[in-house]
């Protein structure tokens, strides 16, 4: 069960009367096309840069940089008790430095992504960021623009407990895998041609 900052709470009760403007935080863990180490890069819907405490998944908090200028959006975050698999849109400019170095610099690809939000009130932050999701970049094309149009890049980040649970086992339960366990492993011995015998159990 989420807890959320009591002045978001307030801020959130409030919407209907007084509006409500949010704020995205996004921290994307990615590795270095060069070095494959993970480097980890935070951006935020603001216009500057800014250092703040977010609460991390354990229940700690952590000082993070963001960086602003990005033109970052957050959308499609929902909540179910069910299974569904509701992918989260994260999109910002393709002009935008730091999203350059997040798309070209580094490999997305299975990053690891924590979204954070809160609003604003009266020209400041209503809280502290809260969690709202975590999850892994699924896809992450880059739209070139036409001339006079706009482009943009959009990452798909999945749910990482829904990634998991779909995720399929490659391996197969054969005579070979298990004996790559345990080379006295014959409990598969003859799964490959038992398929085809047709032996009554009560006959001799």
């Amino acid at each position: 069960m989420q807890t959320l900052d009591a002045s978001l709470i307030a801020s959130l009760s409030a919407a209907r009367d007084t509006g409500i403007a949010p704020a995205w935080f996004v921290s994307i863990i990615a590795k270095d096309r060069d070095t494959g180490a993970a480097q980890r890069v935070g951006l935020w819907s603001g216009d500057e840069d800014i250092t703040l405490n977010v609460p991390m998944p354990g229940g700690l908090t952590e000082s993070r940089v963001y960086i602003g200028g990005c033109n970052l959006d957050v959308s499609g975050i929902q909540y179910v008790a069910d299974l569904t698999d509701n992918a989260v849109t994260v999109t910002m400019s393709q002009i935008a430095p730091a999203a350059q170095e997040i798309v070209r610099g580094l490999d997305v690809r299975m990053a690891y992504v924590e979204i954070h939000a809160t609003t604003w009130t009266g020209g400041a932050l209503t809280s502290a960021p809260q969690l709202q999701w975590i999850g892994i970049v699924d896809t992450g094309p880059i739209s070139t623009p036409a001339a006079g149009s706009e482009g943009g890049i959009s990452l798909s980040v999945r749910s990482e407990i829904m990634v998991q649970l779909q995720a399929v086992n490659p391996a197969k339960s054969s005579d070979s895998h298990q004996r790559r366990r345990l080379s006295t492993d014959r409990f598969c011995e003859y799964g490959g041609v038992i398929g085809s015998r047709d032996v009554q159990w009560y006959q001799t």
